[in-house]
């Protein structure tokens, strides 16, 4: 067993791990915002759909569902809660291909989001004992706010943040869309990372806790 003075410098160490890890994933991120910028996939428009930020936001959206997915398999029978949280981020990925529904047909992307609605509805219905014990075990963890940080800054800040109309207004009479693009994508890049943080470290604590 350990002493609490050996126990209390694993916790210090097992943070600065968490310190340098996560601070090399955020600064990581710029480097991909710098990559765009220098070596664009497109040279119609600087940070669009076609981009290597984009393309890491879809990868991270897909990492997020598969994480909460992991996580609720290994969590039966209170599986209800992590798997609706693994719904999220594959609705959002539906919502990220959508620029791809003019080659295929008008309302693909909404035809797939409602599939993982309901796919993932019947599932949270299915295992549903629990589901508010779960949810609020998870609101009480510290994953709670940064989940919280990266879906406000997401689904929030980046979008007003993003407006055409604050641009304009701060660029006057030089309005370039590829600054707007990249304040917003960077932003979603950052919230994106948060979430799949808060994604890891409920994986961790769910695995240690049913060890």
């Amino acid at each position: 067993m350990m002493q609490p003075n050996q126990t209390g410098k694993a916790v210090v160490r097992g943070a600065i791990v968490k310190i340098i890890l996560y601070g090399c994933l955020v600064a990581g991120s710029c480097l991909i915002i710098f990559i765009d910028d220098q070596w664009p996939l497109t040279e119609k428009v600087k940070f669009s759909e076609i981009s290597y930020i984009e393309f890491t936001q879809e990868i991270l959206l897909l990492f997020i569902a598969i994480l909460f997915w992991k996580t609720g398999t290994r969590t039966h029978p209170n599986r209800s809660f992590a798997l609706l949280m693994s719904g999220f981020p594959a609705l959002a990925l539906c919502r990220e291909f959508d620029f791809l529904c003019p080659s295929i047909f008008k309302g693909c992307w909404e035809i797939s989001a409602l599939m993982v609605v309901l796919s993932f509805g019947y599932l949270v219905y299915r295992y549903k004992d629990n589901f508010i014990c779960d949810a609020a075990e998870f609101i009480k963890r510290p994953e709670f706010g940064i989940l919280l940080c990266g879906f406000l800054t997401v689904f929030v800040f980046s979008r007003l943040f993003g407006c055409r109309i604050l641009w304009e207004s701060v660029m006057a009479g030089s309005y370039m869309r590829c600054i707007k693009n990249i304040a917003e994508e960077g932003l979603e890049l950052l919230g994106y990372l948060f979430i799949g943080i808060a994604s890891v470290e409920y994986y961790l604590f769910k695995s240690r806790k049913n060890q």
